[in-house]
């Protein structure tokens, strides 16, 4: 498959802002991930163990978190007390275990007291290899929904062109060529619609 910055430059022409086109792709994948259904992106997961000590979340969705295979639920921190007490209605067990947020961490709770299990999860923002963001230069991502790269693609161009158009504007002071991108704009804008629409459906 071609360089995203190939597929960006199809759609708008010659363009070599290379950083701009680095910072619309992550932004318009990230776009991207937080529409999408959990349901959906569990088939794409990565999945990582949690500790007893926690296991940092911050630039992971989680999507799901378990315990020897039982699916844990979430529960306020402000809860805990009552997951953890064995005459609680809410306390967790092993087979019916609980998970938190603390901090920037996730934990899990089962038969009073923290305990390991295992985090299934997809980045926050779109990687190239599951830990390193996505540039012009990628060719690929992973635990990014595939059928969603071509609108990953338009988000990306999308954004781009709104650079351009803005420098057109400021800089150039040329309002004929700045009219033409803006109707560019629409058409991408339209074509994005469609997409997402499609996507999401």
């Amino acid at each position: 498959m071609a360089a995203f910055s190939v597929q960006i430059g199809d759609l708008l022409g010659t363009f070599d802002d290379t950083q701009m086109m680095t910072d619309a792709l992550i932004a318009s994948g990230t776009e991207i991930i937080k529409l999408t259904p959990n349901e959906r992106l569990l088939k794409i997961a990565d999945e990582s163990s949690i500790s007893a000590s926690g296991l940092t979340a911050s630039n992971r969705k989680v999507l799901q978190v378990h315990k020897d295979n039982y699916i844990a639920r979430e529960v306020e921190l402000s809860k805990l007390a009552k997951v953890k007490a064995s005459g609680s209605i809410h306390y967790a067990t092993a087979k019916d275990p609980a998970y938190y947020f603390q901090g920037e961490k996730v934990f899990i709770v089962a038969d009073g007291s923290a305990t390991t299990g295992k985090l299934l999860y997809v980045p926050t923002q779109p990687t190239a290899d599951g830990t390193n963001l996505i540039t012009h230069a990628s060719t690929t991502t992973m635990f990014f929904p595939l059928e969603a790269e071509k609108l990953m693609m338009l988000g990306a161009a999308i954004r781009c062109l709104k650079g351009i158009i803005g420098t057109q504007i400021a800089t150039d002071e040329d309002t004929e060529l700045a009219q033409g991108s803006l109707a560019q704009l629409q058409l991408l804008e339209a074509s994005y619609d469609k997409e997402l629409q499609k996507y999401l459906a």
